[in-house]
């Protein structure tokens, strides 16, 4: 199965190194996604393996780069 997330920023077409604005990818791929995606990660975590601390970890950096993120939004 393709990575979701890969393949909606470029997949193998994606450029190696430099920098790429993925936020219009990524906008579209939020808006296409169907579904509960907390049952979609839940399901996810069951079926791979992982531990609950990798997971604290991981949902920990996603939530210091989502605050990076908002911090890269104009103010209104």
């Amino acid at each position: 199965m393709a990575n979701p997330f890969k393949t909606a920023l470029g997949g193998s077409q994606a450029p190696q190194r430099g920098q790429r604005n993925f936020a219009p990818a990524l906008l579209q791929h939020l808006q296409n996604f169907q579904g509960d995606p907390m049952q979609q990660l839940q399901e996810k975590i069951n079926s791979s393996g992982v531990s609950q601390e990798q997971v604290n970890q991981l949902y920990s950096a996603a939530e210091k780069i989502a605050q990076r993120m908002m911090g890269m939004f104009p103010r209104r």
